[in-house]
Formats: C-alpha cells, sequence, structure tokens
C-alpha cells in the first residue's frame, strides 16, 4: 500500500524497512545493587554478617576464658602471701603511672616462690604488707596468681562487655532496619491499593454512559 501525503505519492523502496516504522526499546540500564538503593538492607547485612558474629565470637572467647580458668583452678592450691612491693611502671600511653604488686609466698613443700602480678592498676589495688591469698599450680609454683575477682576474671569480663555490645548494636541495627524497610514501603503499597486500575476506570465510564 502506498502512503498519500498532500496528494502526492511516495514510493517506499524495498528491502531495508525505514527507520520510523522500526521499533524501538528503551535502553536497559544495567542492574544496581539494592543495598545501595536502599541503606537499611546495607545497614542490617552490617548487623547480621559483621556486628553479630563478632560479638558472637568475642563471647565465645570469654566462655572459653572461663572455662579453662576454672579447670586451672581445679588443680591448684591456696595459701597466704604478702606484697613486698608495688611496682611502679608508665602506662601505654606514656601518660602516667601503674602500680603492680610483687608478692612472695612459701608453698606447701616449704620452698618459696616470689611474683609479680600481672594486675597493673591506678590507684594502686594493694599496698606492701599487705597479706593476700595466693593460688598456684604445684607443678608450677612460679605461675601463681592472686585469688581476687580482677586477677583471676579479668580477662572474661572484658570479653563478654564488648562482646555484649558488639551482639547488642547488631541486633538493634537489624531491628532498626526492618522497621524502617515497613515504613518506607507502606506509602508504596497504600498508592498501589488507591490508584484506580484501567479496567475499573473503562467499567465505571461505561456505567454512566
Amino acid at each position: 500500500m502506498l502512503p498519500l501525503v498532500a496528494g502526492a505519492i511516495f514510493v517506499e523502496p524495498f528491502g531495508r524497512p525505514p527507520d520510523r516504522y522500526r521499533p524501538t526499546s528503551a535502553p536497559r540500564s544495567p542492574p544496581q545493587d539494592r543495598s545501595m538503593e536502599h541503606p537499611t538492607i546495607f545497614l542490617s547485612r552490617l548487623g547480621k554478617f559483621a556486628l553479630i558474629p563478632i560479638g558472637l565470637l568475642l563471647l565465645l572467647a570469654a566462655a572459653w576464658s572461663v572455662w579453662s580458668t576454672k579447670i586451672w583452678l581445679a588443680r591448684t592450691l591456696e595459701v597466704e602471701g604478702v606484697v613486698i612491693e608495688m611496682v611502679r611502671m608508665r602506662d601505654s600511653d606514656d601518660k602516667g603511672y601503674l602500680f603492680s604488686p610483687i608478692v612472695r609466698f612459701e608453698t606447701a613443700d616449704g620452698s618459696t616462690h616470689e611474683f609479680q602480678s600481672g594486675l597493673r592498676t591506678n590507684p594502686p589495688a594493694y599496698r606492701t604488707g599487705e597479706v593476700v591469698s595466693v593460688v598456684y599450680d604445684p607443678a608450677a609454683p612460679g605461675a601463681a596468681t592472686i585469688r581476687g575477682v580482677l586477677s583471676l576474671w579479668l580477662t572474661p569480663i572484658i570479653l563478654s562487655f564488648i562482646g555484649t555490645i558488639f551482639f547488642a548494636i547488631g541486633a538493634a541495627m537489624i531491628a532498626m532496619s526492618n522497621w524502617a524497610s515497613r515504613v518506607l514501603d507502606a506509602p508504596r503499597l497504600a498508592d498501589v491499593a488507591i490508584r484506580p486500575s484501567p479496567e475499573g476506570g473503562a467499567a465505571f465510564g461505561r456505567t454512566h454512559s
């Protein structure tokens, strides 16, 4: 069929169809990462795959520390010792001093040993001449320690505290991300529910025509 335009005849060439008859399609955009479109997804993944696992690992390390300390205490003996000196040393920031006690004690077989506690505090936790309880392994009396909460349980306390913080922050991020996702998606769902469908509009028009 030949198109007629203003009384003139235009003959379309055979072969390749003209560009105006060729269907065009919009260029496809590259797939986008949904985590970049929705920050809530990124926060949820950060809490789920980073903070919570780190918190659980720290809590497991704290549990292992408690277990190993109890195993060690089960084979130790407890005796009295005397703080013979308080050693003063610089802290890690080189801004002040920490104090660590040197304790002398006598084992069950009558031998005398001395050790420096790994607990370093400021102000000093002990004073020179103070009598303290000492626990030691008869097989290795040089690895003795003062029987106290901080001397025995400081490591698991720190690990538990940090692990709980990581776990709590991760869980809070997941909960807040889920809540934010529901809040952000609510207007879209309401818009879809209110928007009339084409079939409904056509039926309404036919009813009133």
